[in-house]
C-alpha cells in the first residue's frame, strides 16, 4: 500500500501538460488525463476492490454485497464517464455539454453512490492500522456532528443548492472555464454537496418527504 500511495503521488505531481486545458488525447480522440481526477478515482476503485475481497472472504454470503457493488461500480463509472470521455472534452466548448456532464455527477452518479453505502467497504480496502483510525476518526464528535448537521434535509439542501447558484455566477462561472484549479473545485464542489443532498434524502429523510424538496 506504501509503495501504491508513492506511485499514485508521482502520477499526481508529474506531466502538467495532461492537466485541463492541455490534456492529452490518445488516438485522436479527446478523452482527458488529469491526474488531479484520475488518481482520485483510481485510489477509490482500488480502495472499493480490496474491500469488497476482504470482506467477501469473511462473508458467509458474499452475494450479499452485489447489489451494493454494483450500485457504487455504476455511480464510479458515471462519474468517470462525466470527468474523463470526451463527454468532458464537448462541455469544455458546448453549454449543453457541459451542463450534462454536471448533472451526470450531480444527478446520477451521486445518487447511486449513496445508494450502494460504500464507507464500509471502502475502510476496508485500508491497512488494518489505516483502517482502526480511520473509523475511531469518522466515529468521532468532531466528525460525526458535522456530518449529522450537513445531511440534515434541510441543511443539505441549501448546501447543495448554494454551491449551483454560486459556480453559475457568471464571474465564477467564467472564472471556472479558464482556471484549471478553479474547474477542478467546482466539480469536487458539486459532487460532495451532491452527495450529502442524497444522503439526506435517501438515508435521512422520513418515506415521501424528500419528494418537497
Amino acid at each position: 500500500m506504501p509503495a501504491l500511495i508513492r506511485i499514485l503521488f508521482f502520477f499526481m505531481i508529474a506531466s502538467p501538460a495532461m492537466a485541463h486545458g492541455d490534456e492529452t488525447h490518445g488516438s485522436g480522440y479527446p478523452w482527458t488525463f488529469d491526474p488531479w481526477i484520475v488518481v482520485p478515482l483510481a485510489m477509490l476503485a482500488l480502495l472499493y476492490g480490496a474491500g469488497v475481497t476482504r470482506l467477501a472472504r469473511r462473508a458467509r454470503q458474499p452475494g450479499g454485497m452485489l447489489m451494493r457493488a454494483l450500485l457504487y461500480c455504476s455511480g464510479w463509472l458515471t462519474l468517470a464517464a462525466a470527468l474523463l470521455s470526451p463527454l468532458h472534452w464537448l462541455g469544455e466548448h458546448l453549454y449543453t455539454f457541459h451542463m450534462i456532464e454536471h448533472e451526470m455527477v450531480m444527478a446520477v452518479s451521486a445518487p447511486l453512490i449513496v445508494l450502494a453505502r460504500p464507507v464500509g467497504i471502502l475502510l476496508w480496502g485500508l491497512p488494518g492500522r489505516a483502517r482502526r483510525v480511520a473509523a475511531s476518526g469518522m466515529c468521532s464528535p468532531l466528525v460525526r456532528a458535522p456530518w449529522d448537521w450537513c445531511t440534515g434535509t434541510l441543511n443539505a439542501t441549501i448546501i447543495h443548492g448554494s454551491a449551483i447558484w454560486a459556480w453559475h455566477l457568471p464571474v465564477l462561472f467564467d472564472a471556472a472555464v479558464t482556471n484549471t484549479a478553479l474547474h477542478r473545485a467546482q466539480h469536487l464542489c458539486f459532487f460532495v454537496t451532491a452527495i450529502l443532498f442524497w444522503w439526506a434524502m435517501i438515508w435521512r429523510s422520513d418515506y415521501g418527504a424528500s419528494a418537497w424538496h
